[in-house]
């Protein structure tokens, strides 16, 4: 059955359990997926959509609107349909036109069971001015895209018949504002192309801001249209998972091993993306667990064994399922209780051991938290693999050795110590590995919610503060336990000019206005404006400090009384540590610029050029509206700067959820868990100072601050400034003595909350 609007191709059983349904790319129709039906799962049935003016329908007018578009599509689905699930593929620009048709689809209470974006921008990407779009700019993408080969252009018949479709799916896009109307509820599968030069993966990634269901990323080999060069990863990537589908025997052989892998590895974690990915981390995207046969109260073997574990997190959450299992298998070897609780995504869990306590039944339990996710590994080449958790020069290198995977290793090696000795504590101790604290949607506060009172904290400590060395490098002179996070916020900067060929280039350029702005704001400094916790820290590094320039700038910028005062202190202050960035990061709002974009072909000026960066907020200082109207101010009419809230928020809304997390409260500082960890600081480090104090970043302790419960954050081993430039980035690493001495610190902390010592 066919319906004006979609078509079923060639002989395909009409019984199946699911409908997908095919949006063309740009200017293309139906043809551009006739690859794909020998190599579907046998029980999909799949459907093109025919819009006017191309394909059978090449003499009716186009369709220039993408409301009227989605109407009829919609329109034809329902009346094809017939009770089989639903999923939604779309291409390029048929991304677009897939979203929504399927808003228009829930609107009328037809449930969608998956929304598949290939190499599409995102609605936010589409303002809806409506440029006027000529056959110069038809012929340019034609050519800029591939869609077509360039010779082809050359024949006027072809190019009559080619053009009209190119323009009005142009004039389409041109006149489409992506960003009106609701955020569905839908899972979403965004696929990005390795190769694309048109959607690269950070403009894919946007797409997890459209969906208020899960959004899973994706990656596979291939170009912009790797829907045609690539066509059994992509639809692996689309429709593997879907509940009672079997793939086809054609399918697998179609795609071939290497694409294969490269989609399985995509699905879990973008892995394919990563630099020399070794072999054996490849298990950690599936379900199988990993073997320890080493000392479980040796940090560094732990930190090995973890970091070999890829739990990479590309926003969808990590596969953390065979590292905890192996966490599982170590702990029950130790005699401790385990529990493995899984989210909605196959393979992301959570990981509990609990070792019981014998005191009074009034003292709540400790939390140890780690998350065992880590960001991925892209982009800059890393000197060694970075899952094969090397070790050279006394330095252990590999994605999450310090955030956090050497931490989790301190926890577990210092506790099971304890239990190898027998310990008796005074509360329970709980060892708690989170799978998505890295940006992911089940982390820490998704389960406090689905499981209210599993945990029972009554404190906890996570990561955080530092151990900082004199400027000799050698000696430790204060370590701080963080009492409160900085909290950030996510702005978009745009500026528009119009688009035309290069070879008439003119002032005004967006990407150059984009640039000029970006320096503008890279110049931009907030006021120094320490809060209580940071004012405490600094006294204390005054204190501790043996550079005695250093110690008069620090009590200088304490005692100034006047912005003027404490700004020209404050710089000096930075100026002269030896780890200014993170000591800058603790005095001020701090803008961190992450992503930039403009342009789809190498001869057009593109009209547009956007940028991203995160303001990242002390507690008790700046307002984040002030700051925002500050740089708003500061850039004029150049550009539009505007703020990214959670799909669906206003402005203000963004505004007032982070000014409640900026409102909470300080963690308590006069506890027996601190005073616990001043006590094994001065054990570990005699003469040095264990001080409170502010974190630079983001942790996962708000949900807990929320409920009054105090949380402590720390990395428990000596930092300096090339380990903490390298956490997140190339050639993360940390020092192996130092985490052995970092784990002592915990030991001896843990000691003061046992009851037979």
């Amino acid at each position: 059955m066919n319906t004006p609007w979609l078509t079923v191709p060639g002989e395909q059983p009409q019984d199946t359990a699911t409908l997908a349904v095919c949006f063309a790319p740009t200017g293309a129709h139906g043809s551009t997926f006739a690859s794909w039906r020998d190599k579907l799962p046998e029980d999909i049935t799949l459907a093109f959509v025919v819009p006017p003016g191309r394909g059978t329908r090449v003499d009716e007018e186009p369709v220039t609107d993408v409301a009227v578009y989605a109407d009829a599509v919609a329109a034809g689905i329902r009346e094809l349909r017939s009770g089989r699930r639903l999923v939604l593929i779309g291409v390029s620009l048929g991304a677009l036109l897939a979203y929504e048709t399927c808003r228009r689809l829930l609107d009328s209470g037809v449930p969608v069971a998956r929304l598949c974006a290939v190499a599409g921008q995102c609605p936010a990407d589409f303002h809806g001015r409506g440029e006027e779009v000529t056959v110069e700019d038809a012929r340019a993408f034609v050519a800029g895209t591939g869609l077509t080969d360039p010779e082809l252009l050359a024949d006027p018949e072809f190019e009559e018949v080619l053009l009209p479709p190119v323009m009005a799916d142009l004039r389409l896009a041109a006149g489409y504002d992506g960003r009106r109307g609701a955020v569905p509820q839908v899972e979403l599968r965004a696929v990005w192309a390795t190769d694309d030069p048109h959607v690269p993966e950070v403009t894919v990634r946007r797409w997890a801001e459209w969906t208020r269901g899960a959004c899973t990323l994706l990656s596979v080999e291939g170009g912009h249209y790797a829907h045609q060069e690539n066509p059994a990863a992509v639809i692996a990537a689309c429709l593997d998972g879907l509940p009672g589908t079997r793939p086809s025997r054609r399918s697998v052989l179609g795609a071939g091993a290497t694409a294969v892998a490269s989609t399985v590895l995509g699905l879990g974690a973008v892995a394919s993306a990563a630099p020399a990915a070794r072999a054996d981390s490849a298990t950690s995207t599936g379900t199988g667990s990993a073997s320890f046969d080493g000392d479980p109260t040796d940090p560094v073997g732990l930190a090995v064994a973890m970091i070999r574990q890829n739990t990479s997190n590309p926003g969808d959450g990590a596969v953390t399922l065979p590292l905890a299992r192996m966490l599982q298998d170590i702990f029950r070897s130790a005699g401790v209780g385990t529990e493995i609780v899984p989210t909605p995504k196959d393979g992301n869990v959570h990981f509990f051991a609990r070792v019981a306590g014998s005191g009074p039944a009034t003292k709540k339990p400790l939390v140890l938290l780690g998350h065992s996710d880590v960001v991925p590994a892209i982009g800059d080449r890393w000197e060694t693999d970075p899952f094969a958790a090397e070790i050279k020069d006394g330095k252990l290198y590999g994605r999450g050795s310090l955030d956090m995977k050497g931490v989790n290793a301190a926890f577990v090696a210092a506790l099971l110590r304890h239990v190898r000795e027998g310990a008796a504590f005074d509360r329970d101790i709980v060892f708690w590995s989170d799978c998505d604290e890295e940006q992911g949607p089940y982390g820490v506060r998704w389960f406090l919610t689905e499981h209210p009172g599993k945990v029972a904290a009554g404190a906890v400590i996570t990561e955080g503060g530092w151990v900082l060395n004199q400027r000799d490098g050698t000696t430790p002179m204060i370590a701080s336990l963080t009492c409160n996070d900085k909290r950030s916020l996510l702005l978009r900067l745009e500026t528009a000019s119009y688009a035309t060929h290069t070879s008439k280039p003119f002032s005004g350029q967006a990407v150059i206005r984009l640039g000029e702005v970006l320096d503008q704001l890279g110049q931009w400094r907030a006021h120094i404006r320490p809060n209580a916790l940071s004012r405490r820290y600094f006294a204390e590094l005054a204190e501790a400090t043996t550079d005695r320039p250093f110690a008069e700038a620090l009590r200088e910028m304490l005692d100034a009384r006047t912005d003027r005062q404490r700004d020209r202190a404050g710089e000096k202050v930075v100026r002269l540590s030896e780890t200014p960035e993170l000591h800058n990061a603790m005095l001020r709002t701090t803008l961190a610029f992450t992503a930039a974009q403009s342009g789809y072909y190498p001869s057009i000026v593109p009209g547009t050029a956007t940028a991203e960066f995160r303001a990242a907020f002390l507690p008790g200082a700046e307002d984040p509206g002030r700051t925002v109207a500050e740089l708003r101010s500061l850039i004029g009419n150049r550009a539009t700067l505007s703020v990214v809230g959670n799909p669906g928020e206003t402005e203000q809304q963004a505004l007032d959820r982070l000014r409640g997390y900026l409102a909470t409260p300080d963690s308590d500082y006069d506890t027996d868990v601190f005073r616990a960890w001043q006590s094994a600081v001065r054990r570990t480090h005699p003469g040095v100072r264990a001080t409170a104090c502010q974190f630079e970043a983001v942790t996962s302790a708000v949900p807990f601050r929320e409920e009054n419960i105090p949380v402590y954050g720390m990395y428990p081993f000596t930092v300096n400034r090339d380990m903490l430039k390298r956490m997140h980035g190339t050639d993360e690493h940390i020092g192996v003595e130092a985490l052995r001495q970092g784990t002592e610190t915990v030991y001896q902390l843990l000691a003061g909350l046992r009851t037979d010592a």
